[in-house]
């Protein structure tokens, strides 16, 4: 399993501190946090992270004070800083970029941007395991491998046929994802067989339609033994959250 990369947050509001951190744990990176800038100091000289997101307005520490000390420690000066603050005026950024922060991130912080922002300095946080997804060429099927695609993730597409859980057991997923439809035993009884095949019963195996309601896939999860059904429709970042905590159920 490839080793997640560490994200330091020091952020004294408890809010911002959860919604980043679920926001980063979900797309595969580990993050530390410190309420206060020494803390903050302390845990990043200690735990040597790929990135280090720091609040600006911070009790007993301004953030550009905070920053100007990482940049000086022999043991931190190399690691990138992103700045977070709900002040934009330009003089303050400028004054960011003056003490050597590589980056601004606005509060509130935009999902999406976020992750750009840690991508760009910390890389991409690689994920080993192969997805299966059993489906035919759909609307849901489309934007679901877009999906996975943009979490960098190996996808084969399985075809439902008779022919499926050959294909499945060759390719031993990590993880099979497969759309229902309404009125389709075929379906149901592929995923019975997955179930009951000794190679493939222990994978975890997610539902997902955009045809059938909320309280039908429940009973489908209880009735077919399947772990869980992806929403529809695909949040991204719930999405990536869902696949992140089956593909990696140690974590």
């Amino acid at each position: 399993m490839a080793k997640a990369k560490k994200i330091l947050l020091i952020e004294d509001d408890p809010v911002q501190s959860e919604f980043i951190s679920r926001q980063l744990k979900s797309s595969g990176y580990e993050v530390l946090t410190a309420p206060k800038a020494p803390e903050g100091i302390e845990l990043a000289k200690k735990e040597k992270p790929a990135l280090i997101i720091l609040d600006m307005i911070l009790p007993g520490m301004h953030g550009l004070e905070a920053a100007a000390k990482l940049l000086s420690l022999p043991e931190t000066k190399s690691i990138p800083i992103v700045a977070l603050s709900a002040m934009t005026v330009p003089k303050f950024i400028e004054e960011c970029y003056r003490v050597g922060i590589k980056d601004f991130l606005k509060k509130p912080c935009d999902p999406m941007h976020l992750l750009r922002i840690v991508e760009r300095y910390a890389g991409k946080q690689k994920r080993e395991g192969l997805v299966a997804v059993v489906s035919s060429i759909s609307v849901a099927y489309t934007e679901l491998v877009m999906s996975l695609s943009k979490m960098h993730l190996k996808i084969e597409t399985v075809v439902p046929a008779t022919e499926s859980l050959d294909k499945l057991i060759s390719i031993n997923p990590n993880v099979i994802l497969l759309e229902v439809v309404p009125e389709d035993k075929k379906r149901e009884e592929l995923i019975q067989k997955i179930k009951a095949d000794k190679r493939l019963g222990s994978i975890p195996l997610l539902i997902f339609s955009p045809e059938v309601s909320e309280k039908k896939m429940l009973e489908l999860v209880k009735t077919l033994g399947a772990e869980a059904y992806l929403t529809y429709p695909f949040e991204y970042f719930s999405l990536m959250e869902t696949i992140n905590r089956y593909l990696n159920p140690d974590e």
